[in-house]
């Protein structure tokens, strides 16, 4: 096993969901696996600025009481470490209210962005402050087993919202 700073990094892990939260854990739960991407940004004009893929990956950590993921995809053309887009979220549920509070951390943009997340007639939205302090909003759409599109849409100063990020997912057959 191994020890970091006197701790087991096994312990971040969690080999299912808490049974004392119920059913709730299931929004973000529904995504434990590896998932192959196609990752799409836009300009202000509505063009794409990048379409490469990627991966993102969801796991059950502190005791199964939350999820935290992991997505990777190309920067400026390399996926080594050190030269590809990378962050991860944890996405902690709060039984007493339904909701979850997401916490982004962007390691290749040096972003930190808190979302509170919920269940909607058509998948999950997430809304919270940009890093400028404008309202963002974050969505997974059109979810079945093996697929699902998430998107990220900023609100442009007409109180418009405008497409930033899409990301079409396909689980991985391994389902790992």
């Amino acid at each position: 096993m191994k020890m970091i700073a006197g701790y087991h990094l096994a312990e971040l892990h969690a080999a299912g969901p808490h049974p004392g939260l119920g059913s709730g854990l299931s929004l973000f739960g529904q995504f434990i696996g590896s998932w192959d991407l196609r990752v799409r940004f836009f300009n202000e004009e509505g063009d794409v600025s990048f379409d490469e893929p990627g991966t993102w990956s969801f796991g059950w950590i502190l005791d199964g009481r939350a999820v935290q993921d992991l997505l990777t995809y190309p920067n400026a053309g390399s996926a080594r470490p050190g030269e590809r887009g990378i962050g991860t979220s944890i996405r902690l549920y709060d039984a007493a209210t339904g909701t979850w509070s997401v916490y982004w951390l962007g390691a290749t943009s040096n972003t930190r962005i808190t979302l509170t997340a919920k269940a909607t007639d058509d998948g999950i939205r997430l809304d919270g402050p940009d890093v400028d302090g404008s309202p963002l909003r974050w969505t997974f759409t059109d979810i079945t087993p093996g697929s699902f599109q998430w998107q990220g849409r900023i609100q442009d100063a007409d109180g418009s919202w405008r497409l930033e990020q899409d990301m079409l997912a396909h689980r991985r057959k391994d389902r790992g």
